[in-house]
């Protein structure tokens, strides 16, 4: 009998070596993946490799029933506290197969705040068969790091190498450097009226329009990123998150720009209207509820909370959210 558990045991270690060859992605470009829906949606709207390329991405699979998963949720939550937008993109795969509700619950009860995706194509990363597993992807965008556990000083690392925050590119061609550190420093308008001055004053150099239409071309999408996320809250009420972007779009980030102008129109229009009023001080409101609810000390005085706000305030957005939260706190 102990020969043959020897024997079963000896089968499903070999079997996990094979997994662990045939599946490493190590050194290897990253598979290319797009999330759609998240708890926890990362705040700069990044969401796609194509979006963090020339940060560091960590991509953790994991379970709500996994007990080294949860024990390292700590870590994860130390990087996220430390590098969030400052380089460094989450996202939390969850592989046991449970609901959005059940996921939810457990980032209530541990206070987690990093991104987890709930929707997309992450396929690409296929683990070894154990979770948790966890995939480092740097600068250059190949895997530099995978396994169950040290990623956490290679994220930090990694961080360093990072020249121009958020542009996707460590280099650029010379005369382009103050333009993709104006990107990098958060100043959008800036980086794109100085690669268009340096795009026009070196009309015949291939490598400076190119890069200069490159960044010309980050500062566009960005835009456009933003005025979808404003549609997009707007389309479920959260108007506290279209006012934020909004104001974003109007300040020192984009002075200047076409777009600041028309984010100022639509941000007058929307604090004129009293269903928007009224929408956004219930999110005032539930802001302070949750705010409440992390001094609480058991989650029947958090569901009670939040069911006696989303009776108060019922019919708004923010009502619905409460509900929703209130259903996760349960037990």
């Amino acid at each position: 009998m102990r020969a043959m558990i020897w024997s079963v045991l000896l089968c499903v270690f070999a079997s996990a070596l094979v997994a662990q060859k045939t599946s490493s992605l190590q050194g290897k470009e990253s598979p290319d993946f797009s999330a759609t829906k998240f708890i926890n949606p990362p705040k700069d709207g990044k969401t796609s490799l194509a979006d963090c390329k020339g940060d560091v991405i960590l991509v953790k699979l994991w379970g709500v029933k996994c007990g080294p998963c949860i024990a390292s949720m700590p870590e994860v939550q130390g990087l996220w506290n430390k590098y969030e937008g400052k380089g460094l993109h989450v996202f939390m795969c969850e592989r046991q197969g449970h609901t959005e509700a059940e996921i939810q619950k457990l980032y209530n009860s541990k206070g987690l705040t990093f991104p987890q995706v709930i929707e997309g194509s992450m396929g690409g990363f296929p683990g070894v068969g154990t979770i948790p597993y966890a995939y480092v992807i740097g600068v250059d965008g190949t895997v530099i790091w995978e396994g169950n556990h040290g990623y956490v000083g290679v994220v930090a690392e990694e961080i360093t190498k990072i020249k121009y925050l958020g542009l996707g590119k460590n280099e650029v061609a010379p005369g382009l450097e103050k333009a993709a550190t104006a990107y990098s420093a958060g100043d959008y308008a800036a980086a794109r009226d100085e690669a268009i001055r340096q795009k026009e004053k070196n009309v015949d150099n291939e490598a400076v329009a190119a890069d200069a239409d490159y960044i010309i071309g980050k500062v566009n999408a960005l835009v456009d990123a933003k005025l979808k996320q404003v549609e997009d809250a707007k389309a479920i009420r959260h108007y506290h998150v279209a006012v934020r972007i909004l104001e974003e779009l109007t300040g020192k980030a984009f002075k200047g720009m076409e777009v600041a102008e028309k984010a100022k129109e639509d941000l007058d229009a929307l604090k004129k209207d009293k269903a928007v009023k009224d929408e956004l001080k219930a999110w005032d409101a539930y802001e302070k509820t949750v705010a409440a609810n992390e001094k609480a000390k058991d989650s029947a005085t958090k569901k009670k909370n939040l069911v006696a706000f989303a009776k108060k305030y019922e019919g708004t957005a923010a009502a619905d959210e409460a509900r929703k939260q209130s259903e996760s706190n349960e037990g």
